[in-house]
């Protein structure tokens, strides 16, 4: 098993002079290049064009950068044996603000095109990430100059805040590497910012350059770039669905797409729900537990065309609602335990109306599990008038419709006995 230690790297500074040298095992010289020859005038005209406040703005670091160059010659010199220990920096304040300047100016020279405050901030609400809204979530670490958030794709699980964060696990969250980086002020992110994310040995030099997903992520993100999207969906589509699983972003019909093709392509019994934690529905542990609806991806499959092959959707919506409405919980999947009755009987009206809505467009008849919920669950029911049917445009009628059938098969079927 591979243990990872984390180097504070004030232990690691130092001053170099021209550049640093060092033999691999096969007699070849590595170098890093001399950072301080890095300019920072782009740095500087782009701070003043996008108006970034004079106290928002980071320095070059150049000894700072040799710091992270010199692990980086460290872990790749390394041998890969599992017995041996991995180095690794520690993902802190002062790491990342080493990185921040260089990040920015690589991405500018690379096609991305710096962003106001006003558009960075709506992208964020977009992902469920403004001030207002990480105030609420505890693993999420504000620092000056940036704020980092988890990622499911990277490690994170909701279980971990479900009882609480202790201290060892804030530590965890804080400086382990399953962490997206958005930047303040200079208004990029940084998803997962690893040494070998930005740092690459070129024909025996170390040097600064960011990897491509970081600067497709932006130009994709910020700057809509349709090539930078095409680029991901092709090279890296997991950076893609980590924005609906983590973020809740559901309004993007290609990453919808996406993962409902994943879904399809990995749980090839439909009547098995347990694989789709954190897809329709996440449970959410910040300072008020809630479930977030990805209603973009249902509204997807009403996009689906009308085939053979697409009805496992309604199989799937239908097993995903008996599920929450089961009283007996044995046999649910693990996480869907944890939701409330008030919760539950929300997810299950979302499912319900677009399950209903996909039956009407194969123009399907007959009874459902949550006509049987609907007619018998007097709990459900009630649930549904108290909150005016969440809303949902002409839910109440698609509701009385299917009472009003099932009540006429349960009374045909009584006379008939």
């Amino acid at each position: 098993m591979v243990i990872i230690k984390f180097f504070l790297l004030d232990v690691l500074a130092f001053v170099s002079i021209g550049c640093i040298s060092c033999t691999n095992k096969k007699g070849a010289e590595m170098k890093i290049v001399h950072t301080t020859q890095e300019k920072d005038s782009i740095s500087s005209s782009l701070c003043k064009k996008i108006g970034i406040p004079e106290d928002m703005i980071l320095p070059i670091n150049s000894q700072g950068m040799d710091s992270l160059m010199k692990v980086y010659q460290t872990s790749y010199l390394q041998s890969s044996s599992e017995d041996e220990e991995e180095d690794e920096v520690r993902i802190d304040e002062r790491y990342i603000n080493i990185l921040i300047p260089y990040a920015f100016n690589d991405l500018a020279k690379r096609g991305f095109i710096p962003v106001s405050s006003a558009l960075y901030n709506k992208k964020l609400k977009e992902l469920g990430l403004a001030p207002e809204q990480r105030q609420k979530q505890p693993y999420i670490y504000e620092y000056k100059h940036y704020f980092s958030s988890p990622t499911i794709m990277q490690g994170w699980t909701d279980d971990i805040a479900e009882d609480g964060i202790d201290k060892k696990e804030h530590e965890y969250i804080r400086y382990a590497p399953i962490s997206n980086i958005f930047v303040k002020g200079y208004n990029f992110c940084l998803p997962k910012p690893m040494l070998d994310s930005f740092l690459r040995n070129n024909k025996g030099k170390i040097t600064f350059h960011l990897s491509d997903e970081i600067v497709h992520l932006n130009r994709f993100l910020f700057n809509d770039s349709k090539a930078s999207f095409a680029w991901l969906l092709h090279n890296n589509p997991d950076i893609l669905k980590d924005l609906l699983l983590s973020y809740g972003y559901d309004t993007n019909e290609a990453i919808n797409e996406l993962v409902l093709k994943d879904i399809s392509n990995e749980y090839t019994n439909v009547e098995d729900v347990s694989g789709l934690i954190n897809t329709f529905i996440r449970k959410v542990y910040d300072k008020e537990p809630h479930i977030e609806i990805r209603e973009g991806l249902m509204k997807t499959i009403l996009q689906l065309p009308a085939n053979d092959k697409n009805l496992k959707w309604q199989i799937i919506l239908e097993t995903y609602i008996d599920y929450l409405l089961k009283k007996d919980k044995a046999g649910c999947p693990y996480w869907m335990a944890h939701f409330t009755w008030k919760e539950r009987y929300k997810a299950a009206a979302y499912l319900g109306y677009y399950l209903y809505k996909d039956r009407l467009r194969y123009q399907q008849i007959g009874s459902t599990g949550f006509a049987n919920e609907l007619y018998y669950n007097n709990e459900f029911r009630d649930n549904l008038e108290k909150h005016h049917y969440y809303k949902l445009p002409g839910f109440k009628e698609i509701c009385d419709k299917i009472y009003e059938d099932y009540d006429f098969s349960v009374k045909a079927s009584q006379t008939g006995e």
